[in-house]
């Protein structure tokens, strides 16, 4: 349970909802300002015993709060005031909007033209930090929010300067845990603060590239099995190459991000300001137009009215193709049973198409479809035209409902084996019965069946024969597979 503080902070805020967990060193909270009949945002600190209560020896302290409060940015979180109630320091901000930059990391897969945007807003933030001499900032993910407002993004950096305030005032929290203000986490600390050395505008530019990696990746950079080894990792392991956690990333992005997290001070970006020229001057091109494969409909029914003309030429094309495959199998002696899915009954030499590796198979509609997948590394996901969102798989044709993500998973191949890895999807991925855990690759097979959300395909690689079928059981014996068994279906 929450620290319990008095309803009426100060004879003026009406304590609301609280935001942090119980033994934080400070308790946010919203609050009902009555004077102006506001909502606020409130923050709580209670001193130590041995802390006496006066404005005046606190003074010093109080320096910190005031050269807060004189920032003025969109990428800043407004501070308004602050004061005593006995033994009770509090904070009074803007209410929290949107939500944290942590939740947002684990709950959408970020594409790295909205990752540089997002650091791009918080290099302005810490731009205004700076410029009233506010530096040493607390950059972690929890600490920062994301608003979206018609698909754009505002960011806002919420530290107060609390962390320093509560260490200064001695104040010990009942239980640390890495979001808490006063945990100092290795995991977000610049090497010559892990050093016991003061920080400097250079130690920013090291906390929002750690930002950056962790948009563009997934993971934090440095993390080691504990607090001590993730410390040592951050002031000495080399930075890891982006290709290996998200591919196709430009090399320039590699580039400015080992500068700016050098190990030496010297060696970085001098300033939030250079750290944000650099970003700005990468251009991101938009992905190619997809070229549709084989049996994909590229055109949803609900399509505008000036493109039907167009989905009827296609579909009529896809009509003809399929009737022309159709017509040579039953000339080379093949025979085709009305209900079975085209894909499955051609031979595999008429199934390969040039450069295609493997398929996924979606057999569950009136019209079975197939996509191709040709790179090493192919995401799989539904488009989104407005943020120009083009996965290498597009599921968007048999999705109606959207029930997949934008970025769902990726089917990554590496020699001779096939691996599949859930993107932090909404509505998980699936291979068999397993659930996959987010952002940890599983062996792909042959005659696999997947499912992302409720979309369920069929995992094909062309050559391979498929998995054989259970023989029908005498009468009277029980079969060793239900009938409605994966491989039934198959």
């Amino acid at each position: 349970m929450a620290q319990q503080f008095p309803r009426l902070v100060a004879g003026i805020y009406l304590v609301g909802q609280v935001l942090t967990r119980a033994g934080s060193a400070v308790t946010s909270c919203t609050a009902y300002n009555r004077n102006t009949n506001d909502v606020v945002g409130l923050h709580l600190i209670p001193l130590p015993p041995t802390v006496p209560p006066d404005p005046q020896r606190l003074q010093g302290l109080f320096a910190l709060l005031e050269r807060r409060r004189q920032v003025h940015s969109p990428a800043v979180l407004p501070l308004y005031t602050w004061g005593l109630d006995g033994q009770l320091l509090y904070v009074v901000t803007d209410p929290p909007r949107g939500v944290s930059l942590r939740y947002l990391m684990d709950h959408e897969q970020i594409d790295l033209q909205r990752a540089l945007d997002i650091v791009r807003q918080l290099l302005k933030g810490v731009e205004a930090l700076q410029a009233q001499g506010l530096i040493g900032l607390d950059l972690r993910p929890s600490l920062i929010t994301v608003q979206v407002i018609e698909f754009r993004d505002y960011v806002q950096i919420d530290d107060l300067g609390l962390r320093l305030l509560v260490n200064a005032l001695g104040v010990t929290p009942q239980s640390q845990q890495p979001d808490d203000i006063s945990f100092f986490d290795p995991r977000y600390l610049a090497p010559e603060e892990i050093a016991g050395q003061p920080p400097g505008p250079w130690s920013d530019v090291y906390h929002a590239a750690l930002v950056l990696f962790e948009l563009v990746t997934g993971r934090a950079p440095f993390v080691g099995r504990t607090i001590a080894e993730t410390a040592f990792l951050q002031a000495s392991a080399p930075l890891p190459h982006l290709e290996l956690y998200h591919h196709n990333t430009p090399n320039i992005i590699q580039a400015v991000l080992e500068h700016a997290l050098a190990k030496q001070p010297q060696q970085r970006f001098a300033s939030a300001q250079a750290f944000l020229h650099a970003l700005n001057e990468i251009q991101i091109p938009p992905p190619p137009e997809r070229v549709p494969a084989f049996g994909e409909i590229t055109l949803l029914a609900s399509a505008a009215q000036p493109f039907q003309a167009s989905a009827t030429r296609e579909m009529t094309a896809i009509d003809h193709d399929l009737t022309q495959e159709k017509t040579q199998l039953q000339l080379a002696g093949g025979q085709v049973s009305p209900g079975q899915p085209l894909a499955s009954s051609l031979p595999q030499r008429e199934q390969s198409e040039e450069g295609v590796l493997a398929y996924l198979c979606f057999e569950g509609g009136e019209r079975p479809q197939r996509f191709a997948i040709r790179g090493r590394n192919s995401v799989v996901g539904r488009a989104d035209p407005r943020r120009h969102l083009y996965p290498d798989i597009d599921l968007t044709p048999i999705d109606p409902r959207m029930m997949v993500s934008r970025q769902h998973a990726r089917i990554h191949f590496e020699e001779t084996f096939f691996y599949i890895e859930d993107l932090k999807s909404h509505n998980g991925t699936w291979l068999g019965g397993l659930r996959l855990k987010p952002l940890k690759a599983e062996l792909l097979q042959h005659g696999d069946h997947l499912r992302f959300g409720s979309l369920e395909c069929v995992f094909r690689i062309p050559g391979q024969p498929d998995p054989p079928r259970p023989r029908s059981s005498p009468a009277g014996q029980a079969q060793t597979k239900p009938p409605n068994s994966q491989d039934e279906k198959l």
